[in-house]
């Protein structure tokens, strides 16, 4: 793809217009060997350390089901998760506009305490700089995240096996339903924005080592979720549709607006690639799991290399294709 002169918010929006960008500008520079190679949601360090970082943008700040500040702690609290590790420390780093409200600034940072107190790390360091009205929208939050790993467990591509089975541990769509929702004062949609610690722990203590890969469905969705972990694999993939779990409301709301709920994203939700042995389990598993009831069993691995197949109730198929941009920059 072929790069414009200045940045656009596609690029922004975990599609084939920023896999671009990073491969042009982050992976060039940084990424083709080493800690970085092969951009993991957090980094596997030395000594069984787990670090990650991610920047909240979101608008508007507050939203049903969550603010940016409660979506600042998930958000890096499950990429530690789903990289196989336990989060213990946070940083928090706050951008603030100049006429900012102290009394929103306050509700946000209650949820970020709520939040961390309830997932049991710390806030161990932070930074604060506010800036010229105009310069930023509000407030934009950065949080980085120190874990450790799981004792015995592996995750990676090179233990992908054709017949793995994927799985979600919920209805999907419902965070990037829920942000469109609040921008046009439609009722009805709540976003999932929540801890995936409970679903990583029963997936790992019934899974082990057939646990093969996590990731949290975030910008772009399960669609580009899916894409970019078989990237580089030889394995393709079969979905079944009619399997794909989707909450009425989302559904209802992603008709309305033409969005494909497979690139609308979540906040507390897994996907997860496991072994056929114990797909099923976990599965019913994280359905005893609060959000966890339209856990799923959504498709299977095969040898056709990065192909991701989209099989109908009826028999038809369809090749899902990332879109360049996302319908709803700003959701995270």
């Amino acid at each position: 793809m072929e790069l414009p002169e200045k940045i656009m918010l596609s690029q922004g929006g975990g599609g084939t217009a920023s896999a671009a960008l990073i491969e042009a500008e982050i992976v060039s520079r940084f990424a083709r060997s080493g800690v970085l190679a092969g951009l993991p949601d957090a980094a596997s360090l030395p000594e069984g350390v787990i670090f990650s970082t991610d920047s909240f943008v979101v608008t508007p700040r507050f939203f049903p089901g969550g603010n940016v500040g409660k979506l600042a702690v998930c958000g890096t609290v499950n990429d530690i998760l789903v990289s196989g590790g336990i989060p213990k420390y946070l940083s928090l780093a706050m951008v603030l506009e100049e006429g900012f409200s102290r009394k929103e600034l306050g509700e946000i940072l209650d949820s970020v305490k709520e939040m961390a107190d309830a997932e049991g790390v710390q806030i161990a360091t932070g930074d604060t700089k506010v800036v010229p009205a105009g310069a930023v929208d509000g407030i934009f939050l950065n949080t980085a995240g120190i874990g450790f790993c799981r004792h015995g467990i592996r995750l990676g591509r090179e233990y992908l096996s054709a017949g793995d089975k994927i799985i979600v541990s919920g209805g999907i769509g419902d965070h990037g339903m829920a942000v469109l929702s609040a921008r046009h004062g439609i009722n009805g949609v709540e976003s999932d924005c929540g801890s995936l610690r409970k679903f990583a722990d029963e997936a790992f203590r019934i899974g082990g080592q057939g646990i093969k890969l996590m990731r949290d469905p975030t910008r772009g969705g399960t669609g580009a979720v899916l894409t970019e972990l078989l990237k580089g694999t030889p394995f393709g993939a079969g979905l079944e549709e009619s399997a794909i779990p989707v909450s009425e409301k989302t559904r209802t709301l992603c008709r309305m607006t033409g969005i494909d709920p497979l690139f609308a994203a979540c906040e507390g939700r897994m996907i997860a690639i496991v072994s056929a042995e114990v797909a099923d389990e976990i599965v019913e598993s994280w359905k005893q799991l609060p959000g966890g009831e339209l856990a799923a069993v959504i498709g299977t691995l095969n040898t056709n290399a990065e192909e991701i197949v989209l099989c109908g109730e009826w028999g038809g198929k369809r090749k899902l294709i990332l879109p360049a941009g996302d319908p709803l920059p700003r959701i995270c």
